[in-house]
């Protein structure tokens, strides 16, 4: 009699468990993520260029984090002081660029595999920030706009020098592009590889701090080179010429993208 009581007992808490009609239909109306069937890309919040759990995409990431941090490291014990005196030179007032113009061999290449580093990343959040799923093809084309826009930036200065019999000025405007790329890049490289392991809340704290930290740099960069321009005596009307047309420009396109 005991055992009946406890079977029915049992059956009545079981047939009670039911979801209510209301809310089966809640659930069902809640509107999915938007997803691309073409790339499998999965939009977590709207407005964050985040993207949905893909092997590919991990796995890339991972490979890129790891290949970026091994280069450094490389860079930071084969270059014997090398990104010191890099930082030394952007941040102190002193002409200290004893490293970077020796014009050895070994110099050039830290100097080109460090604007390398430093390019990648920041085609990495700027390909991060401007499309609603990230593509590792749209971080190579900002890398390229970003490293021959580099290119061509130096050779306008070359022939700025050239032009107005001042190559000595245009030799360390050169110097200080390099410097402050170089510096730039890695400066907020942390910070970009973060976002891509971060929770999609903190995605836009992430870019402020990046925001912040390359305003500042830049501003250090401007100082630079008006302290050189100042000292070369060059004419007030060419140095406003040429921070807007090859400095202020630029820094509005990117803005422009960003937000």
């Amino acid at each position: 009699m005991l055992e009946e009581q406890v079977v029915d007992s049992v059956a009545q808490v079981r047939d009670s468990i039911w979801f209510p009609a209301s809310l089966v239909e809640e659930v069902s109306r809640m509107p999915l993520p938007p997803l691309d069937t073409i790339s499998d890309y999965v939009g977590l919040v709207e407005g964050t260029p985040l993207k949905g759990w893909d092997i590919h995409f991990t796995s890339g990431i991972l490979i890129y984090m790891v290949v970026f941090l091994v280069l450094v490291a490389w860079l930071r014990l084969q270059g014997r002081g090398f990104l010191l005196s890099v930082y030394f030179y952007f941040f102190s007032r002193k002409k200290d660029a004893a490293v970077l113009s020796e014009g050895t061999r070994q110099n050039y290449a830290f100097i080109f595999l460090s604007i390398c580093l430093s390019f990648s990343s920041l085609a990495m959040g700027i390909a991060f920030f401007t499309s609603q799923s990230f593509v590792f093809s749209n971080a190579l084309f900002y890398f390229l706009i970003i490293f021959g826009y580099h290119i061509v930036y130096m050779g306008v200065v070359r022939i700025f020098g050239w032009t107005f019999n001042n190559r000595h000025c245009a030799s360390d405007v050169i110097l200080n592009l390099r410097v402050s790329g170089i510096v730039l890049g890695l400066s907020i490289s942390p910070l970009v590889l973060a976002l891509f392991f971060v929770t999609p809340s903190a995605v836009g704290m992430l870019f402020h701090v990046i925001l912040t930290l390359f305003v500042i740099l830049l501003i250090f960069r401007f100082i630079r080179l008006i302290k050189i321009l100042y000292g070369y005596k060059v004419s007030i009307l060419y140095m406003i010429l040429y921070l807007c047309g090859l400095e202020i420009v630029p820094i509005l396109v990117l803005y422009k993208l960003l937000v």
